[in-house]
């Protein structure tokens, strides 16, 4: 169990300054909500794992960095915790934390059956899930009309992107491991287009070896609600801790410091904006 590098238990740091009567009196009262949510995190190890999705969260001189990177750092600073945050491929982190207790995942959509096996946290950010053609060939593809579904199309391997382009009707054709693949594969004319965030696309690009120029925004097909999950059999405990503290950083601003940080042109989560409009 960890309580934090140089930190007292609450519960200890009390009973040391009371008369033994009152000390002992104190080991049956509950603690205070502001003290209790600390102490409630302190469960089992997380495996907290973000895939490469540069601004999100990826790897920088082999250390993780990113917007959900710096957020959960954050939060485990207030947590006193220090999990070790990992960055490996989506499509694994998403088989354990379907199969395993305490794993964190750093950022993924909400949905009604992602829901049976997962507990959210957040939001973090909005995705704004579209459709990218090569440059030469963007203004042919949106003159196809109804032609447009026919196309060979690409996303990421078991993400959102693939499920929200197969249910407005795409042919999806090929599902690489990495945006940077998808991105590398559409600039090849493997497809004709590629589904992703468009927060993602440009660092996909130049991790590519491309530009965000090369690429044209052909249709936006939903904006969506990212979160933290954590797997079914993570303490209660630990996931109220997480939530309790994303909340205070929204109502502090550092979230929103963060935030802006990574993503300063796209708008803030409803809650987050909801909060800074409140601070006098």
């Amino acid at each position: 169990m960890s309580t934090g590098q140089g930190r007292t238990p609450p519960r200890r740091a009390l009973a040391s300054v009371l008369p033994p009567l009152l000390a002992s009196l104190l080991a049956f009262l509950p603690l205070p909500p502001a003290i209790a949510a600390p102490v409630a995190a302190q469960g089992g190890a997380l495996r907290i794992y973000g895939m490469d999705s540069k601004p999100v969260s990826y790897r920088e001189d082999g250390q993780p960095a990113g917007l959900a990177v710096d957020v959960a750092r954050h939060i485990q600073q207030r947590l006193g915790r220090s999990d070790p945050i990992e960055i490996i491929p989506w499509a694994r982190a998403n088989t354990v934390a379907n199969a395993q207790p305490n794993v964190m995942l750093l950022s993924i959509v909400r949905t009604p059956q992602r829901a049976q096996r997962l507990l959210f946290v957040g939001p973090i950010f909005m995705a704004y899930i579209s459709a990218f053609a090569v440059k030469e060939r963007a203004a042919e593809i949106r003159a196809m009309g109804e032609g447009i579904y026919k196309l060979r199309s690409g996303a990421r391997r078991g993400s959102i992107f693939v499920e929200r382009a197969r249910g407005h009707g795409y042919n999806l054709t090929d599902e690489p491991v990495s945006s940077e693949a998808a991105a590398r594969m559409l600039m090849l004319r493997r497809f004709d287009l590629w589904f992703d965030g468009e927060e993602i696309v440009g660092p996909a690009l130049e991790q590519a070896g491309y530009a965000r120029a090369d690429v044209e925004l052909v249709k936006q097909l939903s904006l969506e609600e990212v979160y933290f999950a954590f797997s079914n059999g993570t303490a209660p405990a630990t996931v109220q801790a997480w939530d309790s503290a994303l909340r205070d950083m929204k109502r502090d601003g550092s979230f929103q410091k963060i935030y802006r940080k990574w993503l300063p042109h796209y708008p803030l989560p409803a809650d987050a904006r909801a909060a800074e409009s409140r601070k006098p």
